[in-house]
């Protein structure tokens, strides 16, 4: 158990042990749940996310209206 306790990465553990049980992941972005395969991990903020690929496609499609405008 102190093994356990030492890892810096406790949360990624235990939220990779409910996906694999459940066959759900909570995406960061729309904050609800996906199966698990509908999504991946993205860095955002500096920070490592799961987002759902809906999500994903969305905020491309957001930063291209934007970089349109822009342009």
């Amino acid at each position: 158990m102190t093994a356990y306790m030492d890892r810096s990465d406790r949360l990624s553990l235990l939220t990779q042990a409910t996906a694999e049980a459940t066959g759900k992941r909570f995406c960061a972005h729309h904050q609800g749940e996906v199966a698990a395969t509908d999504g991946d991990f993205v860095v955002r903020n500096n920070t490592k996310r799961w987002i759902c690929f809906r999500c994903q496609k969305n905020s491309q499609r957001q930063s291209a209206m934007v970089a349109k405008r822009q342009a």
